[in-house]
């Protein structure tokens, strides 16, 4: 059984993947929105101001993320599952 510690950073993993799966969706809404406006549209400035500050949150909750990850693993290893820290053999 996993301990306290373990278990509130695999929720903190989940928690932070779901905000990142969010974020993309927004992000991809904003620029297909771009997308169908002309260059001079007012519109486009603030749709690009509004992509820009999103990406980098997205940046920022990656590297939380990232960090999370590094403390350990959260969950043992399923069959099928490949660990990149370990070379493959062809």
């Amino acid at each position: 059984m996993p301990d306290l510690d373990e278990e509130q950073r695999r929720e903190d993993l989940i928690a932070t993947s779901e905000s990142l799966k969010h974020d993309a969706r927004r992000l991809f809404e904003i620029e297909s929105q771009k997308e169908e406006l002309d260059a001079d549209d007012p519109r486009l400035d603030t749709l690009s101001r509004s992509a820009e500050r999103l990406a980098g949150d997205i940046q920022q909750k990656s590297r939380v993320e990232r960090a999370l990850a590094d403390e350990g693993p959260t969950e043992p290893d399923e069959p099928g599952e490949v660990d990149e820290s370990k070379p493959r053999s062809h």
